[in-house]
């Protein structure tokens, strides 16, 4: 049998077989508090010590865990899957401390453990680093899986497992290395050092593969997505493994950063654009992938172990749980707080460090990178072992006791919102139950005084849990009440389609801000997005100044400008709509609160409520015929898509029969291409009007105005928005047609300093006109902006046919070297 080939329906029963164990041990793990990952382990060492001695069993001698089953079938899914449905904007936040754990971090821990080993088991200190590259990479799944079932923050369950998806790549990249120098003769360690930009070579390819990957089947998603999700869906399956294989065989860089970008850009860039459906689609997909990759993974793993052999490595094995963990302990304890510091990133507080710590398991990874040692080096069999080990005791006890240090230190506890939020969920469950068994009495279905006994009990067990609720716990329940509010309307706005995933996403986030802070006072909330000083923000900041600097890039910032236009319009209209919901749901809770708390908190949400209003209303009167027909076509897009889901929720229930099903369908969707694209614009003169009035054209030939106006090109900017920056190279002038601007000049602190307000008619960017010129001032959209904006080329090339216009250059010029020699 060893030597045995199986199969493929030998293959088949037996990964079937073993899937239909983990299911049962998952029904299983409900009920006892062990992780279902650490069950599985437990139940694979058990078939691996039965398989000699039952029938059917021994098929299992020929099944087992390589290194190419992990690294090309199950690696790819679990990192893509942890990737799609991590927080992007809480990941991003916090991406220095996941970095600098991830890379400094391991490197720290991979130079601790091996030189522990080579300390305390006096083998080579080149195999000892190896072994300290392997293991260093931590897998988080079975504390993720705890944290979110007993409610712990997201910020702790980002850094933790934002910390194992970066760490992944880090490992296989630095242990590649590191196995290459063991396995080179004549091997000196100043050869070393070629190694380091190697890693950034690998790291950072492996980022631009999965980007370029991602943004390419992101478009074939979105315009080959028609009547069903089946098409997203596939592409989404195909996805990891396309990356991950392309990465490492094609360009041979870091297929996980390729397979990881990719799904971070792919739930940016991929699903946002598509329905609130086929995403739910892809996400449903690829949890169920995950659990069956998670089951057959931990399993084989259990089997893996030889228990037996295992006891006769049990010295060594010892020293390098100590060394791992130690290591691992400088870094959360030392990189952290020092990253925290450094970034002025908000604290991460003790006790989640101690989470961080005792929760990085090591799993998978670590076997498979320790498969592929090759058989000549002697200390294979030993390295084998110790990885085995380690992954053993990692799972078996700090996956089985992070629950109890979670609940020692009180991470778990209920904050002050939480707790009003439970009794007021224990009164509704009592009401609920009342009314039930009220009108089961009714209908003389229950015997009154048997209505009472249960009535009875059940007040005894609610109320066992129960307190009097104080005046601060009042207001936490009824603002967390509210949220709930919005975020009920935020679901059904994307059901009926009036928001894009952007927008959903946008506002989910803010919602969770604002949950998140809820035992505070209440505050008031900047939801402008133009102002919100995030990276999302700062970095569409840079594109848009980067847009604006060439002339090529004008038609592309023209489309972008739309966009983003589109979005705030419907961002606006949104919140409109969750600040009803909010106020709404305050008036019905009005009784909870005392006056002076109702209307202190009801003023919050007019106060948002007349800012989106005031900003609504801004826009029309900029943009009166934009703002009417993105309304048109929104609404009608809305009205089409919801009857789209109307009917398809009633061909589903068999109330329509599929020929009239796809007789509506087909017409709906040819409606909804029918509806037409928008341009943002003003009601503006014609363009040789604005540069007749200017100081610099006035006068000048009708007919040379107009062939300049003819390349001239209106350029629409949001509040906000930069047009240029103090230094940058000029390569046009603007005339403002609408709107004002403000202008900034660096003083000697290094602070911008507000110089001036500019109002319709002013020119700005004069000194671009001239040779070398530098911007001397930055300029900033204070409202809406629209300008005219004339390319240097345009400009340079009439002043050579009009003397008059070359001479007005010159005067301006010679004033700017004036002012300048002044200064």
């Amino acid at each position: 049998m060893p030597g045995h080939l199986m199969e493929l329906s030998e293959i088949l029963l037996v990964a079937f077989s073993l899937l239909f164990l983990a299911m049962v041990t998952a029904g299983l793990s409900r009920h006892l508090t062990v992780p279902y990952t650490v069950m599985l382990v437990i139940l694979g060492m058990a078939i691996n010590l039965a398989k000699s001695y039952i029938p059917f069993f021994p098929l299992l001698k020929n099944f087992h865990i390589t290194s190419e089953l992990v690294l090309f079938v199950f690696l790819p899914a679990l990192i893509f899957e942890a990737s799609l449905k991590i927080d992007a904007r809480e990941l991003l936040k916090n991406i220095w401390p996941v970095l600098l754990l991830a890379i400094p971090g391991m490197l720290i821990s991979m130079l601790l453990v091996g030189i522990g080993l080579w300390f305390t088991l006096d083998v080579d200190i080149a195999v000892a680093l190896l072994f300290g590259a392997l293991i260093s990479a931590t897998d988080p799944v079975a504390v993720v899986a705890i944290f979110k079932n007993l409610g712990i923050s997201k910020r702790l369950t980002v850094l933790v497992e934002g910390e194992s998806l970066f760490n992944d790549a880090t490992a296989i990249v630095l242990f590649n290395m590191i196995l290459a120098m063991v396995l080179t003769p004549q091997f000196s360690y100043s050869n070393a050092l070629p190694a380091i930009p190697e890693f950034f070579r690998v790291f950072l390819g492996g980022i631009g593969v999965g980007v370029v990957v991602a943004l390419l089947m992101s478009e074939l998603m979105v315009r080959l997505n028609h009547e069903d999700s089946s098409a997203p869906v596939v592409f989404s399956l195909i996805m990891p493994y396309f990356c991950f294989i392309f990465a490492e065989h094609a360009f041979e860089v870091s297929g996980v950063m390729a397979v990881l970008s990719a799904a971070i850009c792919l739930n940016v860039a991929g699903l946002m654009r598509l329905s609130g459906e086929t995403s739910d689609a892809v996400y449903t997909t690829w949890e169920v992938l995950v659990l069956i990759c998670n089951s057959l993974l931990f399993l084989l793993i259990g089997m893996s172990i030889d228990i037996v052999v295992l006891a006769q490595y049990w010295q060594p094995i010892a020293f390098a749980v100590i060394a791992v963990t130690v290591a691992r302990g400088i870094g959360v304890y030392g990189f952290l707080p020092m990253t925290i510091k450094l970034f002025r990133l908000p604290r991460v507080d003790v006790s989640s460090q101690h989470m961080m710590w005792w929760g990085g398991l090591r799993g998978g990874l670590a076997i498979a990178i320790v498969l592929t040692v090759p058989d000549t080096l002697a200390e294979k069999r030993l390295l084998f072992e110790l990885t085995l080990g380690v992954v053993l005791v990692s799972l078996l006890i700090n996956a089985s006791t992070i629950r109890y240090l979670i609940r020692w230190r009180r991470i778990d506890g209920l904050a002050e919102g939480e707790k009003a939020e439970l009794q007021q969920n224990l009164e509704r469950v009592n009401n609920a139950v009342d009314a039930v068994l009220q009108q089961f009495s009714q209908m003389h279905l229950l015997d009154k005084e048997l209505k009472l006994s249960i009535e009875h009990e059940m007040e005894q067990d609610l109320q066992s849990h129960s307190q009097d609720l104080n005046r601060s716990q009042r207001l936490e329940l009824v603002r967390i009440n509210a949220i709930d509010a919005e975020k009920d309307e935020l679901e059904l706005l994307q059901d009926i389609g009036l928001l894009n995933y952007y927008t959903y996403l946008t506002f989910r986030d803010l919602l969770h801000h604002d949950q998140a802070r809820s035992s505070q006072q209440p505050k008031k909330r900047n939801d402008n997005l133009a102002e919100a000083k995030n990276i999302f923000v700062r970095s569409e900041w840079r594109i848009i100044n980067f847009l604006g600097q060439h002339d090529w890039t004008q038609s592309l910032l023209t489309k972008y400008q739309e966009l983003r236009f589109s979005n705030r319009l419907q961002h606006d209209i949104a919140g409109v709509l969750l600040a009803h919901a909010a106020l709404r749901l305050l008036k019905e809770q009005e009784h909870f609160l005392d006056p002076y708390q109702y209307h202190r908190l009801r003023n919050v949400y007019q106060d948002r409520l007349r800012r989106r209003q005031l900003r609504l209303r801004t826009f029309a009167e900029h943009y009166s015929d934009f703002y009417h027909q993105y309304e048109n076509v929104l609404f009608q897009r809305v009205a089409l898509k919801y009857s789209l889901k109307l009917i398809n929720d009633e061909h589903e229930e068999g109330k329509i029969s599929t020929k009239v099903y796809n007789h509506i369908g087909k017409r709906l969707h040819v409606a909804l291409k029918k509806l037409p694209m928008m341009k943002t614009a003003l009601s503006l003169n014609r363009r040789d009007d604005w540069i007749n009035h200017v100081s610099l054209f006035k006068g000048l030939p009708e007919q040379e105005l107009e062939k300049l106006a003819g390349n001239a090109q209106y350029v629409n900017f949001l509040s906000g928005d930069t047009i240029f920056n103090e230094g940058d190279k000029g390569h046009a002038i603007y005339i403002l047609v609408g709107g004002r601007l403000n202008v900034f000049k660096l003083n000697q602190h290094g602070q911008n300093q507000h110089l001036a307000e500019l109002r319709e008619g002013c020119v700005v960017g004069e000194h671009a006109l001239f040779e070398e010129s530098r911007r001397s001032a930055t300029v900033v959209a204070k409202t809406y902006a629209t300008l005219l904006r004339l390319t240097i080329k345009d400009i340079t090339q009439l002043s050579k046919v009009l003397p008059e216009l070359q001479s007005r250059l010159l005067a301006i010029d010679r004033e700017r070297i004036e002012n300048t020699t002044g200064k």
